[in-house]
């Protein structure tokens, strides 16, 4: 058994091409890799289902990154079976239960079934169970309450299916409960209102309990709440969380710093081409930049790599201190390219079209420009200084080429080697 299971095992590649076109429970019976999964875990008796975002986005046609999998043993006998089928699994959060399976990219959680017995807004203490409705019952909202079997048969002790087709975001049982259990959940809330919601009202009961705990957000880390609001930016209709007037209240309530939101009105009007060029930092700057220092507090609240600080604040620094003007004249631009790159560039043009839309086409124009053009290379280095004014390694030689780079770029990137002598006015060396 073992035998045929590293055989079938052995067509990883193939499946990760095949999983991309699941989109709906019914084409589970195609992706061979989590079958093989369930087959292990099946063949010594255990029950195991599907659950949460994974069979939510089945059922709404959408893309999946990753399967949660619930199972009704303890994760000690799940890592059994993993060790047995020589699968590699990680201990990501055992202690809830949690076991992670990587293939190819594609990431399975597999979770003992269990229920919660104490919390703190951050951390649960758990325990295992058998039952499968206790595990339904300590889930957040009815539509991630909803399992389904390999072949696409659903259990839904919860009403979640209906609810997902009406577009109702429901907490499980009393929303205090819920929330108290995990502040996050507020976040989750606006989230899948967003993308989900059918109706243009909530749920008076759900309303008080969002507003009666905010504080409690205090409770959780800046890390996981800025990973919510980098899944809220996700999704195709990330305007609308602005456009709910009680959404708007309480995520400005949590992140004031994102107050430049009126600016993402015209997400939906802008062409493809410029919008496949928005990434989740660059939508960050369109809410976050402007001419005060709005940006520096939310990037010292929030930790961010090293790399997208940068190119926030290129955006950020460049607005601040070079005039409109500047910006939206080709030659500015070229120098402005030559003295960062076309990625940063691009990126700050993007950025205008959110300020100023009513110069979208011009803007358009620029980008094609930055795209195309070729970069100058500066034409004098160090060999030529030294070779022709015999000039030594040191401060000198670098002030001088410093200088000579500046009325090079200061003059349309035109220099003639013939005058260095007089630009450096070598006579006073």
């Amino acid at each position: 058994m073992i035998k045929k299971i590293q055989s079938l095992f052995s067509g990883f590649q193939k499946d990760n091409i095949i999983r991309l076109s699941v989109k709906n429970l019914d084409d589970l019976k195609y992706f061979n890799t989590a079958k093989q999964i369930f087959i292990c875990f099946q063949n010594q008796n255990y029950k195991l289902k599907l659950v949460g975002g994974c069979v939510r986005k089945l059922i709404t046609e959408e893309k999946i990154d990753d399967m949660d999998i619930a199972i009704n043993i303890e994760p000690e006998k799940i890592k059994k079976v993993l060790v047995e089928q020589k699968i590699k699994f990680v201990e990501t959060g055992i202690t809830h239960g949690t076991i992670t399976v990587l293939i190819n990219d594609f990431k399975f959680e597999i979770t003992s079934l269990r229920k919660d017995l104490s919390t703190d807004g951050r951390h649960a203490k758990v325990e295992f169970t058998s039952n499968w409705e206790q595990d339904a019952q300590r889930r957040d909202f009815t539509i991630n309450a909803i399992y389904s079997d390999i072949s696409g048969e659903v259990y839904d002790p919860l009403n979640g299916i209906e609810d997902l087709k009406n577009g109702i975001i429901k907490f499980i049982g009393d929303p205090n409960q819920r929330i108290q259990e995990d502040y996050l959940r507020i976040l989750r809330y606006l989230r899948f209102y967003t993308q989900y919601n059918k109706n243009k009202f909530h749920d008076e009961i759900a309303i008080k309990a969002i507003k009666r705990n905010l504080d409690g957000l205090a409770k959780i880390s800046k890390e996981r709440i800025l990973e919510e609001l980098f899944k809220m930016m996700k999704l195709n209709n990330f305007s609308k969380l602005f456009e709910d007037e009680f959404c708007r209240f309480i995520i400005l309530s949590i992140l004031p710093q994102l107050r430049n939101y009126n600016r993402i009105k015209i997400l939906n009007k802008i062409s493809y081409k410029i919008k496949k060029q928005i990434d989740k930092i660059l939508l960050l700057s369109i809410l976050i930049v402007d001419e005060t220092d709005n940006c520096n507090f939310f990037l010292y609240k929030y930790q961010l790599s090293n790399e997208d600080k940068k190119r926030i604040l290129f955006i950020k620094n460049s607005f601040k201190n070079y005039s409109k003007q500047y910006l939206y004249s080709k030659k500015n631009l070229l120098k402005l390219t030559y003295l960062s790159d076309k990625s940063s560039v691009i990126e700050l043009l993007i950025f205008l079209i959110f300020v100023n839309p009513k110069k979208i086409s011009n803007i358009e124009n620029l980008i094609d420009y930055i795209k195309e053009k070729t970069i100058p290379e500066f034409p004098i280095n160090a060999k030529f200084l030294k070779e022709e004014f015999n000039f030594l390694e040191g401060k000198q030689l670098g002030d001088a080429l410093k200088k000579l780079e500046k009325q090079w770029i200061d003059n349309g990137f035109k220099i003639d080697k013939g005058n260095v002598k007089s630009l450096l006015n070598l006579k006073k060396i």
